[in-house]
């Protein structure tokens, strides 16, 4: 069950990564798709934390305790995300969007960061997925 889980948190990044932001942008002028995004957002970070705290009691239950530390790190780092770097990246993004060009730098690195932390998070499950296919 816990690959199972891994493979489907994996699978998610992937696609919301490279097919759903990408065509809204794609899609959409700037402005609705900051709208849009606002929105679905949360409900990605919030859909990582939780299959990643499902996957990590599984972990516990099985005594895996290499995947429960890296599973940890995908739950933490999609709270994280959630309840500090969203707020903080639309605070920064309507700051820019009023004109205050200082607020331009704070959203690249605070988006930076989240970006980070994403790929961090990929590179974690694929490990995982490695791993028990590998037994």
């Amino acid at each position: 069950m816990t690959l199972i889980l891994i493979v489907s948190i994996l699978s998610i990044m992937i696609f919301y990564s490279a097919v759903i932001t990408v065509n809204i942008h794609r899609t959409l002028d700037k402005e609705n798709a900051g709208k849009v995004l606002r929105v679905l957002f949360p409900s990605y970070f919030l859909s990582i934390s939780l299959l990643s705290f499902i996957a990590l009691i599984f972990s516990i239950f099985n005594a895996d305790i290499f995947s429960s530390v890296l599973l940890s790190l995908v739950f933490l780092g999609s709270l994280y995300s959630r309840q500090y770097l969203v707020p903080q990246i639309n605070k920064a993004r309507d700051l820019q969007v009023s004109g205050d060009i200082a607020s331009k730098k704070t959203f690249a690195k605070i988006h930076g960061l989240s970006v980070s932390i994403n790929i961090i998070q990929m590179i974690i499950l694929i490990i995982l997925v490695t791993k028990h296919l590998l037994g």
